[in-house]
């Protein structure tokens, strides 16, 4: 089978390699087998045999054109018969240019000096510097002053809270004080950039010398020797690796550093270093590097901030893009209000982001109108992100701060530039510019003002949103489920509609773009187009008007006029996904316990639904009444938000009344005396998809259905129901699409099909045979208690983990196992996992053997394999030279579960240590017990005697101790 297997693989095409997949499937085995087949041939996988043709290629073509876009370069390639991504292409991209000499056509990090600097960002230019940020400012001129050159810092917090803004004012705090020379370098450095690539990274930060490794054809300095006499900025800090931190802490100790590839001479430097993380400083970094440190600082997300610092913030950002743009703007006030209020996770970084999007599609509206040099800004140019999640009932709040009508910005008139953390400076910087000269350029073809509007905007929108890779994805896999002209069909209706509504873009464009194919489908095949959509909607709102001028993009795309009744299921559509519709008022939920137990019953459920909506409150056997009601009671208050409180308390305790608590704390609290995982999880269903009063939810009658529901239904087989706006066919694909991305657990479900024109009919037969999980579609159908997974979300695979989350806490209920207790080890064990005598030659191939076995099993996700061999670079999985451990971070794991193996010989684990039995550990949090019980079992004396003497236990026997012992 060997030779069959290195026959196909030299006869295969270099530039498209197969892959052990491929391979398997021509010889009809497994893709495990393979793998193992191609490991003892030492013939590499598939990416690494195309690697060396791929760099050349990529080489080649960046010779000729050292200045090719990404995108270009893949086109190329792709042009060329390579089948590769654009992400791959630019990680190669990037290998080849930090490998080039200094001053080649390459783009290393970012780096200035203070000499020339044209903008000088200081503590007291800083926003927030008396208020929000002072005692991080504090804290940062504290370490700048330190004697003799400043302390080494760390700047901490979520991604966009100014990390970079904070260090650059240190550094230029450092030069006015004379702690720096005006000369001192201020140099970047994102150590994510390589992350992938931990070689490649340490030779950026400390240089090499000719040989270090292939590539290095000379010596070449690092940033350190750049940063010398001034600051090194360590971004992402948290992504260097172990090795990177160990030379990192020896820097700092001594101020001595050896390039990559020295062995004797060490150098010099005398450097300030500041890092930035957005994790938290004891999970993600060394306690080694950690200790020397000594100032952590923290910078407080934009919710911290206060209105007026934030408005000042937003006008700030509004006046330098007025400066960019080079024309005034007239910004409306509830423009202004959206910015300051609505919700912004991504905090300045993506503050700043949602403007430039903002201006960016103002700037669009006023191409062509007489005012061309000024640009004026209303409340619906505001992008979905700032629509989407900007309380209409907050717009209507009075605000002092905001007392005009129209505020303008004029270019010139700007604050000290405070650049958002994170952002691509370049290319939105030129995105203004790009749209006048692309409206110039159109208009001397001659080109009408509405096709210029439509083909600019078209392009602006795919500009804006399709720059990651992962929409890129996304994208394809609708292009291939409708076919690309249909995708191109629906982007010119949204943009007639985008004129008129606010509306969730992707939402609405994967919602029609499955229902137009349906229409064509249906003409295709000669049968009727749906009826009923007349009534839909009522003619005379604003979302039918829309919806007739979509129709005629429609009729010019594919020559079909649609009837009314079609316009009224578009109409349906805009409706939908308008994104100004108020949030309803949820009934709140409060489960209350002695101990932990609440705690961990509602931490199942938030992991589920991915919303942490229920407050679990702790209960002390020691408390007086007075306390324990007062404990709920806050918690009460606090999960209150119109809809009245559900009380979950275990014990059956009726602590009081539930007028009483009415009385005493203004909120409606109805007491269910039970609690239970189960009853946790369907409450909260109830609550969060259901619009069930909170009476009709905790009557005597609801409350046993609530209580015993959930049992009963497992009887029932479980089914996903998928249904389409008018017909079937398109329901029937989407059904298909989910079995075959749900997996193994897919194919145990039954799935429903169904129009949403007759799905109440058939809901109500179904659920008296069906236990009805969830229902897809592409409009909400609106089934009380059901989850509602949309189209969309099925695409860009966020649903797809619900669903997946989904099935297994459900999975876990019904066979009885308790997902919040602990486990042992005989839980994790299984015949399936062990195998015996692994003909295995090496640590890499048993590592490989193993993590796809899980990953087949369902007991990880795809990427766990990477995450163990990180976690083997940090340092030894091994126990006492007799067994190893290697495992991943329990995010990665699906099912808690060991993978065991004893290996027909030994194999070198690290240097001068063989290893015979191996314990691969997909693990979670309730796994502690079970790690222990494997622990006390390896170091046992037999254990290590008979490993020793490699005795020929066989992987049955072993089991079979291992699970007597932990019964």
């Amino acid at each position: 089978m060997k030779d069959q297997v290195k026959e196909i693989i030299g006869q295969e095409d270099k530039k498209n390699p197969l892959t052990d997949e491929q391979i398997a499937q021509r010889l009809g085995l497994r893709r495990d087998e393979v793998t193992l087949l191609r490991h003892q041939l030492n013939i590499p996988d598939s990416r690494k045999r195309r690697l060396p043709i791929l760099r050349a290629e990529i080489a080649a073509l960046l010779k000729k054109h050292p200045h090719i876009s990404d995108r270009e370069l893949t086109s190329q390639l792709q042009s060329s018969g390579i089948d590769v991504s654009r992400f791959t292409v630019l990680n190669i991209r990037k290998e080849l240019q930090a490998l080039a000499p200094t001053g080649d056509a390459s783009r290393p990090p970012q780096a200035s000096g203070g000499q020339g600097a044209e903008r000088t960002l200081n503590f007291a230019g800083m926003i927030g510097a008396d208020g929000t940020l002072k005692a991080a400012i504090q804290q940062a001129r504290a370490a700048v002053l330190y004697p003799p050159g400043g302390l080494h810092t760390l700047l901490f917090g979520p991604t966009g809270v100014g990390k970079s803004r904070m260090a650059e004012a240190m550094y230029h705090f450092a030069v006015e004080r004379e702690i720096m020379s005006k000369y001192a370098p201020f140099v970047v450095f994102n150590c994510a950039d390589y992350a992938k690539n931990p070689q490649l990274l340490l030779a950026q930060l400390f240089g090499y010398v000719k040989g270090a490794f292939t590539g290095a054809d000379q010596e070449k300095a690092g940033l350190v020797d750049r940063a010398n006499g001034g600051v090194l900025f360590l971004d992402e800090i948290h992504r260097l690796p172990p090795e990177g931190q160990e030379n990192l802490f020896y820097l700092i100790d001594k101020n001595l550093y050896r390039r990559l590839g020295e062995v004797d001479f060490q150098r010099r430097a005398n450097l300030l270093i500041i890092g930035a993380t957005t994790e938290s400083p004891e999970s993600s970094l060394l306690l080694t590097l950690r200790r020397r440190i000594p100032m952590m600082i923290e910078l407080p997300p934009l919710s911290e901030w206060s209105e007026g610092e934030r408005l000042e913030l937003v006008f700030h950002f509004l006046n330098e893009e007025a400066s960019r743009i080079g024309r005034s703007l007239k910004v409306n006030r509830e423009v202004a209000r959206a910015l300051v209020r609505y919700e912004c996770p991504g905090n300045t970084g993506q503050l700043h982001s949602d403007i430039r999007v903002l201006l960016a599609r103002a700037l669009l509206k006023n191409m062509g109108t007489e005012r061309q040099e000024e640009v004026e800004v209303e409340r619906h140019d505001l992008p979905p992100s700032v629509a989407g999640s900007y309380s209409s009932e907050a717009a209507g709040l009075d605000s002092a701060l905001l007392k005009k009508e129209w505020y303008v910005f004029i270019p010139g008139q700007r604050a000290n530039p405070m650049e958002a953390e994170g952002q691509a400076e370049q290319p939105i910087a030129l995105l203004y510019d790009w749209i006048v000269e692309r409206y110039r350029s159109l208009k001397e073809q001659g080109q009408n003002e509405e096709l210029i509007q439509l083909i600019i905007h078209k392009e602006l929108e795919t500009r804006l949103g399709a720059v990651s890779e992962q929409h890129e994805a996304r994208l394809q896999q609708l292009v291939r489920l409708v076919g690309e002209k249909i995708v191109q069909t629906v982007e010119q209706m949204l943009w007639i509609a985008e004129k008129h509504l606010t509306l969730d873009h992707q939402k609405i464009s994967y919602a029609l773009a499955i229902h137009l194919k349906g229409i064509l489908d249906r003409q295709q095949s000669g049968e009727a187009l749906a009826a009923g959509g007349e009534g839909v909607l009522n003619k005379d709102t604003v979302e039918f008007s829309v919806a007739k001028e979509m129709g005629k993009v429609v009729q010019a795309f594919w020559g079909i006029n649609l009837s009314d009744e079609e316009i009224g299921f578009l109409a349906m559509y805009l409706s939908q996904c308008r994104t100004y519709t108020q949030p309803r008022k949820l009934i709140g939920v409060v489960a209350a316990s002695y101990g932990l137990v609440g705690k961990s019953m509602v931490d199942v459920a938030h992991r589920l639904f991915e919303k942490r909506h229920a407050i679990a409150v702790e209960l002390h056997w020691d408390d007086e009444v007075q306390q324990t009601v007062g404990r709920i009671g806050e918690a009460v208050q606090k999960a209150d938000q119109g809809a009245g409180v559900i009380l979950l308390a275990d014990m059956g305790a009726q602590f009081l009344q539930e007028v009483k608590w009415q009385e005493l704390y203004g909120v409606r609290v109805k007491v269910i005396p039970s609690l239970t995982t189960t009853l946790v999880v369907e409450v909260l269903r109830k609550c969060l998809y259901s619009e069930i009063p909170i009476d009709q939810l905790t009557a005597a009658e609801g409350e046993a259905a609530v209580a015993a529901d959930w049992p009963a239904k497992q009887a029932k087989p479980k089914a996903i129901i998928a249904v389409c706006l008018t017909g079937e066919g398109s329901a029937r694909r989407l059904g298909a699409l989910l079995q075959e991305s749900l997996g193994e657990k897919g194919k145990r479900l039954t799935y429903l099909i169904g129009s949403s024109l007759s799905i109440r009919k058939k809901y109500q037969e179904w659920t008296r045979q069906y236990d009805i999980l969830a229902v897809v579609g592409t409009v909400d159908p609106m089934l009380d208690g059901i989850p509602f997974v949309s189209f969309k979300e099925i695409v860009d695979e966020s649903g797809l983990a619900f669903l997946n989350r989904l099935l297994l806490v459900q999975g876990g209920i019904e066979t009885g196992q308790a997902l919040n207790q602990p486990l042992h080890l005989q839980d994790l064990l299984s015949t399936e996992l062990s195998f015996d005598s692994l003909p295995a030659v090496s640590k890499e191939q048993v590592i490989e053997y193993l993590a796809d076995k899980l990953v087949q099993a369902g007991c990880v996700q795809q990427k766990y394999k990477e995450k163990v061999w990180e976690r083997e670079r940090m340092g030894p999985t091994q126990i006492a030279g007799i067994a190893a451990i290697p495992h991943a971070d329990p995010t990665y794991t699906v099912k808690p579960a060991v993978a065991v193996a004893r290996l027909s010989q030994p194999v070198e684990w690290e240097a001068g240590v063989w290893i015979r039995f191996v314990f691969m550990l997909a693990i979670d949090e309730n796994c502690q017990m079970a790690v222990e019980e494997l622990y006390e079992w390896i170091t046992r004396p037999d254990f290590i005697q008979s490993a020793q003497q490699q005795e020929t236990t066989t992987i049955t026997s072993l089991l079979e101790v291992l699970q007597w012992k932990n019964k």
